[in-house]
């Protein structure tokens, strides 16, 4: 296995208005002393549909790890089906948990290409060392995926940065573009909210690129998800390329629907894939609806699909069922808090995570976030 090195990164805490067309040398110049990578070779599912072993090893002073695997196709799904750590002691194994207190980690299913990242709790340990992933592709067809690891080896601040990549995707109707939004009132106020959201947990904007859509906006405008295809918004993904490889792209669109019903924002993840892009999980995208009448709304929206994407999951899911593996957020339970219907709302878990940003449906009232979702965050590669 080869392991490479990115450069030394140099953070800005400014906004700074910079073009994504151009020639923008070498990004990978940016980061050697923060980031390494691996690159973990080609592994084909047997007739059990898992991979075997995939092993990786954590520098000594990583702070965290993102492994991936792929691409696989948007119709199938995979997951990490055992993770075991240094000492051969089993670290992660795909089953449900009651409670992630005795199991502080958690994988999502993933279409096209499977993103783990280590640790999502500052109750699981990274311990220097070789790791070992094993990995499940629903398909009764041998697959094969191509897997990489990114160490995050810098020290972690509370005043870590984030990097913004934003694309407008045809919102000619809105009156805004990359040229237009640094001196847009509406649009300023977004970023000014995003980051006293994201102040919470200790985290700055950055530098900011500004840059419009080059591809089909008719069709990336707006995003259609049915049935659980999400080619259209894997594919809007897939062309991200910011300036810095360490950058978060948010894609600015004017709708997005999940089987007919609107949403407001959609990550890659949790988490996606960081400091790599070009992938379908390279990115986020929200919708710009709320952006001339609510652009705190708007803020809100992508705090918390952005912190998907550095790895927080939702304190509860939809059903109550399913929470995040952090000791420190509240659980609300469809059985004891639910009214009935299967759903948990946030007034109904007042007082037991109603209040979280990453609640799975936030009010615009909802902003805590937690010192392990601090903890979280702050530890992303793609962080500063």
């Amino acid at each position: 296995m080869s392991r490479t090195q990115l450069t030394t990164l140099v953070a800005s805490v400014t906004l700074a208005l910079a073009a994504c067309n151009g020639d923008k040398g070498d990004p990978l110049e940016e980061d050697a002393e923060a980031i390494e990578t691996e690159a973990l070779g080609s592994f084909t599912t047997n007739s059990d549909e898992l991979t075997g072993d995939i092993a990786f090893t954590v520098p000594d002073g990583a702070s965290s790890a993102a492994v991936y695997c792929g691409p696989y196709g948007d119709s199938l799904l995979a997951t990490a089906w055992v993770i075991t750590d240094p000492s051969g002691n089993q670290f992660y194994a795909n089953e449900y948990h009651e409670s992630y207190t005795e199991a502080p980690m958690r994988v999502g299913n993933h279409d096209d290409m499977l993103p783990v990242l280590l640790p999502v709790s500052p109750d699981a340990d990274l311990s220097a060392g070789t790791w070992t992933m094993d990995v499940w592709v629903a398909s009764s067809s041998p697959v094969t995926v191509d897997c990489e690891a990114v160490y995050r080896v810098a020290d972690v601040s509370n005043n870590a940065v984030v990097d913004l990549d934003l694309v407008f995707v045809g919102l000619d109707d809105l009156g805004i573009d990359a040229s237009s939004a640094p001196d847009d009132d509406d649009f300023q106020q977004v970023l000014a909210t995003l980051d006293d959201f994201w102040g919470e947990a200790g985290l700055v904007l950055g530098d900011v690129s500004y840059s419009d859509f080059s591809g089909d906006t008719g069709k990336y405008g707006v995003i259609d998800i049915d049935d659980g295809d999400n080619g259209e918004f894997n594919d809007l993904l897939a062309t991200s390329d910011p300036p810095r490889p360490r950058a978060l792209t948010v894609f600015f669109v004017e709708e997005i629907s999940v089987d007919g019903s609107p949403i407001l924002g959609r990550a890659a993840g949790p988490p996606g894939i960081p400091t790599v892009h070009g992938t379908s999980k390279s990115g986020m995208a929200a919708t710009s609806a709320d952006l001339r009448d609510d652009p705190d709304r708007l803020a809100q929206i992508i705090a918390h699909e952005g912190a998907h994407f550095l790895g927080l999951f939702h304190t509860s899911e939809k059903d109550g069922g399913t929470h995040d593996p952090l000791s420190d957020t509240p659980e609300c339970g469809s059985s004891s808090d639910g009214d009935g219907d299967g759903i948990v709302s946030p007034t109904e878990c007042s007082g037991k995570g109603g209040e979280s940003l990453m609640f799975w449906a936030p009010l615009t009232t909802s902003t805590d976030l937690s010192s392990d979702q601090a903890w979280v965050l702050q530890r992303n590669p793609a962080v500063q």
